[in-house]
C-alpha cells in the first residue's frame, strides 16, 4: 500500500471512532420527559404513589399518596430534570418511589444528592438500565417535606 492509502485508511478509522464517541456522548444526555414520555401520558391516570425513605438506620419510612394535587406536584418536580448518564453510585439517603399508572407500576430510585434510576417493570430498554445524575438542581424538598409532615 502506498503512503496515501495508509493515510486514507487511518482517516476512515479515526472518523469511525470519532463518530462512535459523539454518538455515545449524545446518548448519555437526556431529560426526565424524554425518558418517561412513553410511560406517563397523563398525570390524572396515576392511581397512587408510594415513597419509601431509606437512610443509614434500619427503620424504614413509607408514605402512600393518593391526593391528586400532591401527586401532580411530585411529578412536575421531576419533569424539568436534565439528566446525564453516570456510573457513580453515591451513598446517602435513598428514596424509592413507586408510581402506579393505570395498574402498571414503575419505580424511581432517587439517591441524594442527585442520582436517579428509573425501572419501568414493563420491558427493559437499555436507557432504563443506566443511572443518571440530575444536572440542573432538582428540588428534593418536595419529597423531604412529605416525611416531615408525619
Amino acid at each position: 500500500m502506498s503512503d496515501r492509502s495508509w493515510r486514507i485508511f487511518f482517516a476512515i478509522v479515526a472518523l469511525i471512532i470519532l463518530s462512535g464517541a459523539v454518538f455515545s456522548l449524545v446518548q448519555s444526555r437526556t431529560t426526565y420527559k424524554e425518558l418517561m414520555g412513553d410511560q406517563i401520558h397523563d398525570i390524572q391516570k396515576i392511581d397512587h404513589i408510594t415513597i419509601e425513605k431509606r437512610g443509614s438506620s434500619y427503620g424504614e419510612n413509607r408514605i402512600k399518596i393518593t391526593d391528586t394535587a400532591t401527586i401532580e406536584r411530585i411529578m412536575n418536580s421531576f419533569s424539568d430534570a436534565k439528566l446525564w448518564r453516570s456510573d457513580n453510585y453515591p451513598r446517602g439517603t435513598e428514596y424509592w418511589i413507586w408510581i402506579n399508572v393505570e395498574y402498571k407500576p414503575f419505580q424511581i430510585h432517587y439517591t441524594e444528592p442527585d442520582i436517579i434510576r428509573i425501572s419501568p417493570n414493563r420491558g427493559i430498554h437499555k436507557k432504563y438500565t443506566w443511572s443518571y445524575r440530575i444536572t440542573n438542581g432538582y428540588d428534593k424538598s418536595i419529597i423531604e417535606d412529605l416525611f416531615k409532615e408525619e
